[in-house]
């Protein structure tokens, strides 16, 4: 795990100077993205985390310089030590869903993510639901799977018997849930900004 602690110390920036123009969550989505697709390039790269290539540069540099990732000609890819990253990262956070037409929280682009675990770290919702919003989201709502069923801690105990919505069987069709795990639906103008959205909620929970 000493790698994976590695990985979270380089995105928040400790000991590089000037403050840089990304977010953790942004550079963590980088990453991910770089392993989910095994070989992207810097312009792809740039809008799958919904920054600019100046910010991916300063990224890629950084991973490079640790020994997370490689270039060649046709892109960039991980190399082992990323790929074991990003496996132990993959392990605790399930790839992003989006979900169309959802009203379950506030924005009209939706997607989701389940956090392994995340369910027993959940207080109230709010701190998973201001770092959506740090990073340009509309809003977020964070479940914990109990018993089955998504709740709300101290809300509902079955949101979908309360919040009738077809996005409830996409989740359990596309992401694997088990008692105890979270899940973060956030809500966005973009597809770029509800993934870093929700990828900078489950940080919390991580």
């Amino acid at each position: 795990m000493l790698s994976f602690s590695a990985l979270f110390r380089l995105a928040s920036g400790e000991g590089s100077g000037p403050s840089p123009s990304f977010t953790r969550a942004h550079f963590l989505l980088a990453f991910l993205a770089i392993g989910d697709k095994g070989m992207i390039g810097r312009q792809a790269l740039a809008k799958e985390a919904g920054i600019g290539e100046g910010p991916v540069r300063t990224i890629l540099k950084k991973l490079i310089e640790s020994g997370y990732i490689e270039t060649i000609a046709s892109g960039c890819r991980l190399t082992r030590l990323g790929s074991d990253v990003h496996s132990q990262l993959r392990r605790k956070l399930s790839p992003t869903v989006l979900l169309e037409g959802a009203s379950l929280t506030i924005g009209s682009v939706q997607a989701a993510a389940r956090v392994r675990g995340g369910g027993r770290k959940l207080g109230n919702g709010i701190e998973q639901r201001d770092a959506a919003i740090l990073v340009g989201a509309s809003g977020a709502t964070t479940y914990a799977i109990r018993g089955g069923k998504f709740t709300i801690p101290g809300s509902s105990s079955n949101c979908e018997k309360d919040f009738p919505s077809p996005a409830w069987k996409v989740l359990r069709r596309e992401i694997p849930l088990h008692d105890g795990d979270a899940v973060v639906l956030c809500g966005a103008e973009s597809d770029q900004k509800a993934g870093v959205g929700v990828l900078s909620a489950a940080l919390t929970l991580l």
